[in-house]
């Protein structure tokens, strides 16, 4: 199955819930997006369906096992059958959790997603990497589960909050990295919804190549190792996290050109702030070297796999044993503590 990315105006959301061919539908809805957006997406619009709301805790908040949990019983205390078609609306937290629903309820329903972010629109919400996260990590209980749908909307973006833009913005300076079209239009600054559609088509192209990450798609968690782990030890947005993961891995085990690369890109594409989460403190390595032992890119007991940029465009996975990342983050650690962009 392919998932079908399609550009459509606010209007059009209910429009296309209509069309899909189920008399069931279960909502996830972002609490904070339905504050903003509920006279616009007008639920007694959608017609001869079965309609079954459950409004979601913003962001990460949402992605535990007890929303889990209570999400399912839900809608199976509500009536729903294996037709029933799964509609989720927020950002990427909310896909995620979410598309881990359509994918466990019932052993598996078909779901579709509205992204409400421009971290959603460019990456969380193409791929169908679904999944919550645990005590231990993020993203750590979850599945793969192609949606059948993703309705891109700009207009969401007009009520998006400067940071969660900038996180957004995390993604798409990954994907710089990852393909030079993408580079090229952010350099030259095209309209964003130009590069929204560049980056999603990217994923999708990778995605199909490889659904289950075994090869090439495995590019796309460039920085995100060691992001992950910024993320919880400093409480970051997830795509302002990525971008320093990418600063770190490109510190001890790329280039200075990689360094260059991601100033220009982050002057391009408008990400604020010079200085990493760990400047002027103790450089965070015990912590760092907890949460990337439980990182899902582990491909053996005492190695994870790396991304590592030759050049725009030019990525390769490489197998680095832990007692080899943690000596370099040791070497380098005086450096990285005074280290701005």
């Amino acid at each position: 199955m392919k998932t079908l990315i399609k550009n459509i105006l606010l209007e059009n959301v209910v429009e296309e819930i209509n069309r899909l061919e189920t008399d069931t539908v279960l909502l996830v809805v972002d609490h904070q997006v339905w504050s903003h957006y509920s006279k616009d997406i007008i639920l007694e619009k959608i017609e001869n369906k079965k309609v079954i709301f459950w409004k979601s805790p913003d962001g990460e908040k949402v992605k535990n096992i007890n929303d889990f949990q209570n999400a399912i019983e839900f809608f199976l205390d509500k009536g729903i059958h294996r037709n029933a078609h799964l509609v989720a609306i927020g950002g990427g937290a909310v896909s995620d959790f979410a598309g881990l629903v359509a994918a466990t309820i019932l052993r598996g329903i078909s779901w579709s997603v509205v992204p409400t972010t421009l971290l959603a629109m460019v990456d969380a919400s193409i791929g169908g990497k679904v999944a919550i996260n645990s005590k231990s990590g993020k993203n750590l209980i979850g599945a793969f589960h192609l949606p059948t749908n993703v309705w891109i909307c700009a207009r969401f973006l007009k009520t998006l909050p400067e940071l969660e833009k900038s996180s957004g913005m995390g993604e798409v300076l990954k994907c710089c990295f990852l393909d030079y079209t993408i580079y090229d239009l952010s350099i030259k600054k095209a309209p964003l919804e130009i590069i929204i559609d560049a980056c999603a088509q990217f994923k999708q192209k990778l995605t199909d190549e490889d659904l289950l990450e075994t090869g090439v798609r495995k590019i796309l968690n460039l920085g995100h190792s060691f992001g992950h782990a910024l993320e919880y030890i400093y409480n970051l947005p997830h795509g302002l996290a990525v971008v320093w993961g990418m600063v770190l891995v490109f510190k001890v085990f790329g280039t200075e050109k990689n360094i260059n690369d991601i100033i220009a890109l982050k002057n391009a594409l408008d990400i604020p702030g010079k200085n990493p989460p760990w400047f002027n403190k103790e450089f965070p390595i015990d912590k760092i070297m907890l949460y990337l032992s439980k990182d899902k890119k582990i491909s053996a007991l005492n190695s994870i796999d790396l991304v590592i940029v030759n050049d725009i465009g030019n990525a390769v996975v490489e197998k680095k044993s832990f007692d080899e990342i943690q000596l370099a983050l040791e070497n380098n650690k005086d450096e990285l503590r005074k280290f701005t962009l």
